[in-house]
């Protein structure tokens, strides 16, 4: 029955029921302990009234006896009230002697003696043999007081002797069944280990088996209801773990099929750099990588590990563009990296085809939107036009505006996608990019009776970015903020230093935007149905610049109460540019080169501009003076730059080791690591290497 039912209830119901006799044993016991007592004192009680009433008798007798030898007037009376007295004490006698006939027949001895003695005394005999008769009436009647004193002692003996009995059998009886109470209790325990224990025994042998990898090992449901369920569970367990056994066997024969039919090669490495396992596109890719040897063996194309495990390397090896990343094999040093090479070579030259393709498109459509736009604003300007001719123009021309914006957007955004947006970092008054954008803005922004505010501290450090999309930054942020800001409205760029960075913050207290709106507010072709206009790229493009130029962007907005855009910006590093501010560095060379020398300018604090031709040297030099401009020698044919129009007061080669340069100028040629040191010397007047003037030629 033990092994049907389950355990929980059984104790429960086990313990309660045990309590509940234990319970019942001890009441029955104290209440015999109590009626025993409870006996003895009303005993005690009535022997002792009964010892007090014969006390009391006796006393009445003494005052009877005393006046039964009275004589003269008023003695019968007295005699009478005596009489009357005893009477009274001899029934509170009997009363009280009621239910031990020794007592009772001592009370009535006592009255029997006293009235004998009232006989003899009433017969008014005064002879000696009378007297002497009446003495031993009286003497009668105290010895019965006297054995009815002696009786109550006895019945209080005989009580204590009672209650002693009684309550020694009580606490036996108790004890007795308390005993076998408890030993009722330990057979149940007994019976209830006993179902439990070969169950358990069971259950602990296939849990073994089980972590020793038996996984087939199963136990046979028994014992009481709970351990019948462990079993069950533990039969499921052994199965689910059987099946995802299987399963994890067959994923990873599917993952080494995976990883042996990859097209991107796989190197992995211990945590000494050895190569431990490559799959069979790493013969094909980069065959030096075998198991065994050093992964950073001389012609290994892995670039340095640290690089590979923050963003993914470009790397020519051996005619191939490949594209490498890097990642732990755990959380510590010591558990190895899988290196992923993939050649993207075909990649790389659609890049370059899409990049040619941005850069024809973008002559293309902007010749002809700037050509329509030109002949629009010179026929607007013909007093010829009557008004309703001359709104037809004004459609025209917002028209073709909206259009070349467009246009702008959507040839940024192709650039951001293909990676060939080029940012120039440089130093250059972010104070003064605001302000210009302002006032360009200021027309349209009073055109609604819109106030626009400008805090722009004097005491501002540079900005180490590219002015020319900083400045596309504003104008877009600016552009957003007055186009969801209502007529009246109030928008404020603020602009603050701290901690090596720029914050430009842009106000406004327009519509704001919900929840919903601030997630996608960054996404591409994404648009608030609150009656704007554009095409959902302006924010999309702000973002992906800043990003670019190593800043960051939040947003802050609620719904009727406006919206701030935050921008952060780096710095200028320090003041050590001081002496050469404001004197511009021309860099002509190829773009691969240009991580290599463009942190050491911007850490001298040199301004500079980079292009990558010559004929966008000569258009650079059109709108800007440079002191110095610094020429790839490795770049194709660097002599149409160094013998075209001179590009600064000074001319510079730089070389980066790897290629041999194609010039036919007798000018040193400066390591590229040593340029941007050889052209601060030249802008401070210090000592620098032979160069070529373009003055002098």
């Amino acid at each position: 029955m033990l092994r049907r039912l389950p355990l929980a209830p059984t104790l429960t119901l086990s313990l309660i029921g045990l309590t509940l006799v234990l319970a019942v044993i001890a009441a029955l016991g104290v209440g015999n302990l109590y009626s025993a007592r409870q006996d003895y004192e009303d005993a005690l009680a009535r022997t002792y009234e009964l010892e007090s009433a014969s006390s009391r008798l006796l006393a009445a007798a003494v005052i009877e006896e005393t006046l039964l030898r009275a004589d003269g007037a008023g003695a019968a009376v007295t005699r009478g009230r005596a009489r009357a007295a005893f009477d009274g004490q001899a029934l509170q006698a009997m009363s009280l002697a009621r239910g031990d006939r020794e007592s009772e027949r001592m009370v009535r001895e006592r009255v029997s003696a006293q009235e004998g003695a009232r006989r003899l005394a009433g017969e008014n005999r005064r002879s000696r043999g009378d007297r002497r008769r009446l003495a031993e009436a009286i003497f009668l009647g105290r010895e019965a007081g006297e054995d009815l004193v002696a009786r109550q002692r006895e019945r209080r003996a005989e009580a204590r002797d009672s209650v002693g009995d009684k309550s020694r059998a009580a606490l036996i009886t108790t004890s007795g069944a308390g005993g076998l109470a408890l030993l009722g209790a330990l057979t149940l325990i007994a019976a209830l280990i006993g179902s439990i224990r070969r169950p358990l025994d069971e259950l602990v042998t296939a849990t073994q088996k089980l972590a020793a990898g038996d996984l087939s090992e199963r136990v046979e449901p028994s014992g009481p209801l709970e351990l019948r369920e462990l079993d069950s569970a533990f039969n499921t367990m052994a199965e689910r773990l059987e099946g995802a056994q299987a399963r994890i066997e067959a994923e990873r024969e599917k993952l080494a099929v995976t990883i042996e039919s990859l097209g991107d090669a796989l190197v992995v490495c211990g945590s000494d750099g050895t190569v431990s396992a490559v799959n069979p596109r790493v013969a094909e890719v980069a065959p030096a990588l075998r198991p065994g040897v050093d992964a950073h063996l001389p012609g290994s194309p892995l670039p340095v590990l640290g690089e590979a495990l923050d963003r993914e390397v470009t790397v020519d090896h051996e005619g191939r563009t490949l594209s490498i990343t890097a990642a732990r094999l755990g959380s510590g040093a010591s558990d190895g990296v899988v290196w992923t090479l993939r050649d993207i070579s075909e990649r790389a030259r659609l890049e370059r085809v899409k990049s040619d393709f941005v850069a024809t498109a973008s002559h293309e459509l902007r010749s002809p939107l700037t050509s329509i736009k030109g002949f629009v604003e010179l026929l607007g300007s013909s007093d010829a036009l009557g008004r309703r001719e001359r709104e037809f123009v004004d459609v025209i021309l917002l028209s073709t505006d909206r259009l070349v914006d467009l246009v702008n957007d959507l040839l940024d955004v192709a650039r951001l996608e293909a990676g060939g947006m080029e940012v120039h970092p440089r130093l250059f008054d972010l104070a003064e990019v605001v302000a210009e954008v302002a006032a360009l803005m200021a027309p349209g922004v009073a055109g609604k009776g819109q106030r626009l505010d400008l805090d722009l501290p004097a005491s501002l450090p540079r900005a180490l970015a590219d002015p020319v999309r900083v400045r596309q930054i504003v104008t877009n942020l600016l552009s957003n903020a007055h186009q969801y800001t209502g007529e009246g409205g109030r928008i404020e760029i603020a602009v603050r230093a701290g901690e090596g960075r720029l914050r430009i913050a842009v106000s406004d207290d327009g519509h704001g935007m919900s929840r919903e709106d601030l997630h996608t507010v960054f996404d591409r072709f994404v648009r608030r149905n609150d009656g704007g206009s554009g095409t959902g790229l302006g924010l999309s493009i702000v973002k992906s610049l800043v990003d670019l130029q190593g800043g960051s962007i939040e947003v802050d907005s609620l719904p009727g109460e406006g919206t701030t855009f935050t921008i952060h910006l780096p710095a200028e590093p320090g003041h050590r540019g001081e002496s050469v501010r404001g004197r511009c560095v021309l860099v002509v060379g190829r773009s691969s080169v240009r991580n290599r020398l463009a942190p050491a300018l911007v850490e001298l604090g040199l301004d500079h501009e980079w292009v990558t031709s010559g004929t966008a040297a000569t258009q650079a030099r059109r709108h800007r003076h440079f002191e110095v401009a610094l020429v790839d020698a490795g770049m194709r044919s660097p002599d149409a730059v160094l013998h075209g129009p001179p590009l600064a007061r000074t001319m510079l080669l730089f070389s980066t080791g790897g290629e041999s340069a194609d010039t036919q100028t007798d000018a040193e040629v400066v390591p590229v690591e040593q340029a941007a040191a050889a052209a601060h010397r030249i802008l401070t007047g210090g000592p620098g290497p032979t160069v070529n003037d373009a003055g002098g030629r």
